[in-house]
C-alpha cells in the first residue's frame, strides 16, 4: 500500500511539476496522495488551474506592494529586507522575479494571516484516510527549484512549517520529508543571457547556503561565527 504521502510544489516550475504528477497518478493512488501547490504568481495559479489541476491552490500573496507588506512587517522592514525603493512599487501578486526575499517577506504574512488552511487540510485528509494512528510515516515531498524567486525563498520556512504542524496536531515525529530541487541549468536553453543565468545562480546558491546551514545547526557542527550570538544578562 502507498505510503500516505503529500506533494508540494513551490513556483511555478515546482508547481507544475506537481500537477504533471497528479496526471500521471492513477486513481488508487491519488487516494494516498495530497497534492499542493503555492506560488506568489496568481497568473500561474490560474492557469494549472485551466489546465486541470484539481488539487490545493495557495497564493502566497495579495495585490500588495513590497513596500506596503514592509509597513505590515516591521521585523523585515528594520532588520532583514534589502532596502531598495524601486522594489517598493513592486506587487507581489505578479510574483517574486527571481528576489527571493519578496517570497518570504510575503510567506511571513500569508502565515500570520492564516491562509495556510488549504495546507492543513490537505495533511488532515491523509489522517482521516488512515486514521490518527498511522501505520505508515506520512512522506512529505517539497518539489521546486533553486534559481527563482519563490521556491527558493519558502522552501525552507515551509518545510519548517509543515513540520511544526505535524508535531503540535498530531504528535507526529516520524514524519519522513525530503526535497527535489532543480538547479539553474535547466533554464540556460530559454535564458541564455549571462547576466540572466548568473542571477538564477546567485539564487541557487544562496539557497544550498542555507540548507547547508540549516543541517550543520541540526547537527552540531554549524561553525561558531554563524551561531546566534547569546547577550548576557544585565
Amino acid at each position: 500500500m502507498l505510503a500516505p504521502t503529500l506533494i508540494v510544489g513551490l513556483g511555478g516550475t515546482g508547481s507544475r511539476i506537481v500537477a504533471n504528477v497528479q496526471k500521471k497518478a492513477t486513481e488508487v493512488q491519488r487516494k494516498n496522495i495530497g497534492f499542493v501547490v503555492l506560488d506568489t504568481d496568481a497568473n500561474e495559479l490560474r492557469v494549472l488551474q485551466e489546465k486541470g489541476f484539481t488539487g490545493t491552490f495557495i497564493q502566497t500573496s495579495s495585490k500588495l506592494t513590497v513596500g506596503e507588506y514592509l509597513n505590515i512587517d516591521r521585523d523585515a522592514r528594520d532588520n532583514w529586507f534589502p532596502v531598495n525603493e524601486i522594489l517598493n512599487r513592486k506587487t507581489v501578486s505578479e510574483g517574486a522575479g527571481q528576489i527571493r526575499a519578496i517570497s518570504r517577506l510575503a510567506m511571513n504574512t500569508t502565515i500570520r494571516s492564516g491562509a495556510l488552511d488549504g495546507l492543513h487540510k490537505a495533511i488532515d485528509n491523509l489522517y482521516r484516510l488512515t486514521g490518527d494512528d498511522m501505520k505508515q510515516a506520512l512522506r512529505v515531498i517539497i518539489v521546486s527549484t533553486l534559481a527563482g524567486g519563490t521556491g527558493s525563498g519558502i522552501l525552507l520556512p515551509l518545510a519548517m512549517y509543515i513540520r511544526n504542524y505535524l508535531v503540535s496536531r498530531y504528535q507526529q515525529n516520524a514524519s519522513i520529508m525530503r526535497g527535489f530541487f532543480l538547479l539553474p541549468e535547466i533554464f540556460f536553453d530559454v535564458i541564455t543571457t549571462r547576466s540572466e543565468q548568473n542571477n538564477l545562480m546567485c539564487n541557487a546558491y544562496a539557497t544550498l547556503r542555507e540548507l547547508d546551514a540549516f543541517l550543520m545547526k541540526g547537527d552540531g557542527t554549524l561553525p561558531a561565527q554563524y551561531r546566534p550570538v547569546l547577550q548576557m544578562p544585565n
